[in-house]
């Protein structure tokens, strides 16, 4: 593998190079750097990508590079950056590009996958641009998220350039130098390119399904160190897609066969590729199976603080299933949605019964009953005594012989005949 020589990585802001007055860093890769810069003839804005100073010592790169700058500058596609220029200046190899106002597709997924809609109308343009490429014989050997232009300023919607064409070259073997280093980008690799075989269009379609791939995911199939990506291209069978996001089972087939370990089994072109993706995605994602709680115990109706019947009643309420994105799309991690989240119901108490009441609480209900049947025995005890102290009072006094009678207060009534 060829690593960037942090010795040439002299950042060369303010100098020129050639007619470019260099303005500033757009970014930096194993093999180049990208500057944006003046083309101060013209004054135009352009990308100027200056290749590595110890790529540029070995003759076969030179060689290739010059050959495969020439074919793609006559390449005029809506979705391919144009080149502008190349050439070398002080030992230094450069090619000047089209300056794209906007990100790349690898800043878009950092933070989480896209929605299957947006993957599909960005990846359908970059399949566009790289058959056509691969029907003027050329095989981009490059294809990666960080190669993927995305502006939103020259129309309604998102449009893409397919960028860096430094390793673009006519089918014949995998880019390798003469001192067996593989020039590329090992985690976007298809295994015949990264063991030096004859590559194709079918090579660029092995990259454009790891795109795909991390896109959907928001991380490309195989991650770790190098050695063990490039085992994982080798060697290992394709993640299942599903494993990750909530989409329709169908896309992992879709993936499983555009990454084929064998040629031969891949998609014969990128548009085959995003129109099979297009057909699954498009596939009604299955709600998850309803789950059921587990049995919610209802205490059992007492009578006279016993059980009645043999043991507990119990309850059970099916939990409702979780919500689901249009189109299967799982939420980005640390995310939730409280229409999501499965709700469970507490189910009624039976009113003989309540969990939050204690048996201290039990034990207390007959004081109020028994206060007020003291009192009322206490108001009846007090009637009779007051009615008992009256008579008592009206017949003391006086000799025993003589009686006072009450008619002044009781009228006599007469009863019978008056005379005998």
């Amino acid at each position: 593998m060829t690593e960037w020589d942090e010795s040439v990585a002299e950042d060369l802001t303010g100098r020129r190079l050639g007619h470019y007055r260099i303005d500033g860093v757009l970014g930096k890769g194993g093999m180049s750097v990208m500057y944006k810069a003046t083309d101060i003839r013209l004054g135009r804005k352009v990308a100027l990508k200056v290749i590595a100073e110890h790529l540029t010592e070995d003759p076969e790169f030179r060689e290739r590079f010059v050959d495969e700058a020439r074919n793609t500058s006559a390449i005029d596609h809506a979705n391919v950056v144009p080149l502008y220029d190349f050439g070398e200046v002080d030992g230094l190899l450069y090619i000047a590009m089209r300056l794209v106002d906007g990100s790349d597709l690898a800043s878009l997924i950092k933070d989480g996958p896209l929605t299957p809609d947006r993957a599909l109308a960005l990846l359908g343009q970059v399949a566009e641009a790289l058959d056509n490429l691969h029907e003027r014989g050329l095989v981009h050997l490059d294809v990666k998220p960080a190669n993927v232009l995305v502006t939103s300023r020259e129309s309604t919607a998102e449009h893409i350039y397919v960028a860096d064409f430094g390793l673009t070259r006519r089918g014949a073997t995998g880019h390798r130098t003469r001192s067996g280093d593989f020039l590329g980008s090992p985690t976007y690799a298809a295994p015949e390119h990264l063991r030096g075989e004859p590559v194709d269009g079918r090579t660029d379609a092995y990259s454009l399904a790891c795109v795909l791939f991390a896109c959907l995911a928001g991380r490309p199939p195989f991650q770790g160190p190098v050695p063990e990506v490039i085992q994982g291209h080798l060697n290992r069978d394709v993640p299942a897609l599903t494993e990750f996001v909530h989409l329709p089972q169908a896309i992992d087939d879709v993936i499983r066969r555009g990454m084929s370990k064998n040629t031969k089994d891949r998609y014969k072109n990128c548009r085959e590729l995003i129109a099979a993706a297009r057909t699954a995605l498009a596939t009604p994602v299955p709600p998850p199976a309803t789950q059921q709680a587990p049995p919610v115990p209802v205490g059992p109706a007492r009578t006279n603080g016993h059980a009645n019947g043999a043991g507990p009643r119990q309850a059970t309420f099916p939990l409702r299933p979780p919500s689901t994105p249009p189109h299967g799309y799982q939420t980005p991690p640390g995310t939730h949605s409280s229409s999501a989240e499965p709700v469970r119901l507490r189910p009624p108490m039976p009113v003989a019964h309540n969990t939050f009441t204690s048996e201290e609480s039990r034990g207390t209900r007959w004081i109020a009953p028994v206060i007020v049947g003291l009192v009322a025995i206490g108001l009846i005890i007090a009637a009779i005594l007051f009615f008992s102290s009256g008579d008592s009072g009206s017949g003391g006094g006086g000799d025993g012989g003589s009686q006072t009678t009450t008619q002044h207060s009781v009228p006599s009534v007469k009863v019978g005949d008056g005379g005998g």
